[in-house]
């Protein structure tokens, strides 16, 4: 039995300070203790030292009464529980939310074949390699994080099941003439809002989770320019906007109707909805790419004409590495 500091899925003495791999001040305290008859671990994070302490001491008692490792069974997972700390601690939660509602939620994904059969249909009905392997990650880890909270006590039913896969590096964009045909179908959509979000990110090359978090607050119409709170790499940046871009939120700002400049027709975040029209406007024109392709193609052009050096190009995109860049 011992207690021990945990970052980066290591553990350290607790007299260490600082984790070896992000060098953050290590915070979170570990209480574990084995089973000697079955050489099982039952594990615990805590807060802070004290209660890591007591929870060593209880967990001591429990073993010398015999009431540490009774066997307990739940069946399922906890979503809701789940979501509430993930939105604390996950920058991505909405995109956790949205895989959730589409693929998971009114599926079987309380055994191995039922979880199997998820990844299976998805495959059918068209959906990317990348996203199937998403979707499998998610359950991975709603498992695993119910496991070590003990909300749910048995296997991970996915242990032995294998993400197809799939190569993320690939960086496809629209041609010039997929480009106008995209443009004209997109302003012939009653909705919009949505059609607006897709302009933006051809005219910005901003992310979509970047675009559907924005606020009014963070655009500048004196010097043409949005911050972004919610950037991929974590920092504040902020990006210039182009004719096209400028007039769109100057659209937008004539319908305003939250804080959100890109809202759904409530007033709240786009986020999952927005996901529906564009595979619906992609069905429709026949078009055979990702949203985030409209970043490539924003991108790629933009590389192309020759206004821009990568340098620049690295900085239009946020990007932390030039290689991600140049690629």
């Amino acid at each position: 039995m011992a207690i021990y500091l945990k970052c980066c899925n290591k553990e350290y003495q607790i007299t260490k300070r600082k984790c070896e791999l992000c060098n953050k001040t290590l915070i979170k305290f570990v209480v574990k203790v084995q089973d000697p008859a079955t050489r099982k671990w039952k594990t615990k994070t805590i807060s802070n030292l004290k209660l890591a302490k007591e929870t060593e001491i209880k967990f001591k008692t429990d073993l010398m009464e015999g009431n540490l490792f009774i066997s307990k069974k739940i069946v399922g997972i906890d979503f809701e529980k789940y979501l509430e700390h993930a939105k604390f601690h996950k920058k991505n939660w909405k995109s956790d939310l949205s895989m959730w509602n589409c693929h998971i939620k009114n599926n079987d994904y309380h055994s191995k074949s039922g979880i199997v059969k998820i990844l299976s249909d998805m495959k059918q009905n068209g959906s990317a390699d990348g996203t199937i392997h998403q979707v499998l990650k998610l359950i991975r880890y709603l498992y695993n994080w119910s496991i070590e909270n003990e909300y749910f006590y048995d296997k991970n039913p996915c242990d032995s099941i294998k993400a197809p896969k799939y190569d993320n590096r690939v960086t496809d964009y629209l041609k010039i003439d997929e480009v106008v045909k995209l443009v004209n179908d997109v302003k012939q959509l009653e909705n919009f809002r949505a059609a607006n979000i897709i302009l933006f990110a051809l005219y910005t090359g901003r992310r979509k989770s970047e675009i559907t978090n924005l606020e009014w607050k963070n655009v500048h119409f004196d010097n043409r320019t949005i911050t972004c709170k919610e950037t991929k790499n974590g920092k504040t940046l902020s990006f210039p906007l182009n004719d096209k871009a400028y007039n769109i939120l100057m659209e937008s700002y004539k319908q305003k109707i939250s804080n959100l400049v890109f809202p759904s027709s409530t007033g709240h975040n786009y986020y999952s909805g927005f996901n529906s029209v564009w595979l619906r406007l992609k069905k429709r024109i026949n078009l055979n790419y990702r949203f985030h392709d409209l970043r490539h193609t924003y991108a790629s052009h933009l590389a192309s004409s020759g206004k821009v050096d990568i340098y620049t190009l690295k900085n239009l995109l946020g990007h932390q590495d030039i290689a991600l860049t140049m690629r």
